[in-house]
């Protein structure tokens, strides 16, 4: 049974087998040091192995838990955006820019419309995956080139080692921001769908993908509409303190400063939404929707 449960434990937290060897290793060391120690000074073989055994046995399960606590905190760690740096700078007379003949133009006459990203904003359940998809059923039946780079998706591949901490959801819109970056490159409208809620990692990434080229959509739902769409009781979960760092209940979601579309989620529907973007994609002579 304890063979059970420690196999579960090492599964869900393989940090756990690592800190277990370190305490009996080390401790299998220092309680050599002092029973060493102790003969020496005493010349008391018995005493020094009682010593020995009942130090092994304290500092054992002190120095596992000693470790436990170090590695939930993360002082003196690099934070991953230092790191990154760090690599950066070391590769940076080793990496260089490989261009293809044939350039982002050449690509978008092929298509023959442009590649840009549509990144919708907003709380969860506020609408942005149902408006993404209907947009991309209405582009692709038109012939237009789009793909749809949703969170929950990123989250299973890419961006599965990421939590939902400030550093992590950052990188996570960073990453995502260069598979736009990509997708536009070839030619291809991306169309991102992410909570994304602090504006400087909207900025952030609207500085990686260009701001010539990036169109932030706004999907705007107040938190009880949000919470009454919630199938998956991500909210509920979150309110009952089950969800750390949930956006709009225990981490907030801070409002687009100048946002180029706002949809208004709570009273328009998926498909008057998608025309809203429609609308202003022909408007700004970006694409020309139904004439095919």
């Amino acid at each position: 049974m304890i063979t059970d449960i420690l196999m579960h434990v090492f599964k869900k937290d393989p940090s756990v087998k690592r800190h277990l060897v370190k305490t009996l290793t080390w401790n299998v060391v220092g309680t050599i040091d002092t029973i060493l120690l102790v003969w020496l000074i005493t010349r008391n073989g018995d005493l020094s192995l009682k010593i020995g055994a009942i130090e092994f046995a304290t500092k054992t399960m002190l120095y596992f838990f000693h470790e436990r606590v170090w590695h939930l905190i993360k002082y003196g760690l690099p934070t991953r955006f230092q790191s990154a740096a760090t690599v950066k700078q070391r590769l940076t007379n080793q990496l260089f820019l490989q261009q293809t003949a044939i350039s982002k133009t050449d690509r978008e006459q092929v298509n023959n419309h442009k590649g840009f990203t549509i990144w919708l904003t907003g709380l969860s359940a506020s609408g942005k995956s149902s408006i993404a998809f209907a947009l991309d059923d209405l582009l692709f039946k038109d012939h237009i080139k789009a793909f749809v780079l949703d969170g929950d998706n990123t989250r299973l591949g890419i961006n599965s080692d990421l939590g939902f901490s400030k550093e992590d959801r950052k990188e996570n819109i960073r990453r995502v921001a260069e598979i736009c970056r990509l997708f536009n490159e070839a030619g291809t409208i991306a169309i991102a769908s992410f909570i994304s809620p602090f504006e400087d990692d909207r900025q952030m990434a609207r500085q990686i993908i260009g701001a010539e080229n990036c169109i932030e959509v706004f999907v705007d739902a107040d938190i009880e509409t949000c919470k009454k769409r919630d199938l998956k009781g991500l909210y509920l979960l979150a309110e009952q303190g089950k969800i750390k760092e949930f956006t709009g209940v225990s981490s907030k979601y801070e409002i687009p400063l100048e946002p180029q579309i706002h949809v208004k989620t709570d009273h328009a529907t998926v498909n008057e939404s998608v025309a809203i973007i429609a609308n202003y994609l022909e408007t700004h002579q970006l694409l020309k929707i139904g004439r095919s």
